[in-house]
């Protein structure tokens, strides 16, 4: 049964997104885009965490947080025209 909820609100959620994405303008679709990049790699940290994986956590941070930082730091880069 968890799993069918599970389904269900990845669904909806993204459908929701889909919606949104149609509705933006670029700026709102990028801070929209990078913010759930960063809650996605910190969720996914997280559990590792609590799975009890920490090296694998720990690996995955060393890699993907610098990678984070560049993408947050390109896709909010203003453009002039």
């Amino acid at each position: 049964m968890p799993y069918v909820l599970l389904i269900f609100g990845v669904m909806i959620g993204g459908y929701a997104l889909y919606k949104f994405l149609r509705r933006s303008t670029k700026d709102e679709a990028r801070t929209a885009l990078l913010s759930l990049a960063i809650g996605f790699v910190t969720l996914l940290i997280f559990v590792l965490i609590l799975a009890g994986r920490l090296p694998i956590a720990a690996v995955l941070s060393a890699i993907l947080i610098p990678l984070i930082a560049k993408l947050y730091r390109v896709l909010n880069k203003k453009d002039d025209s």
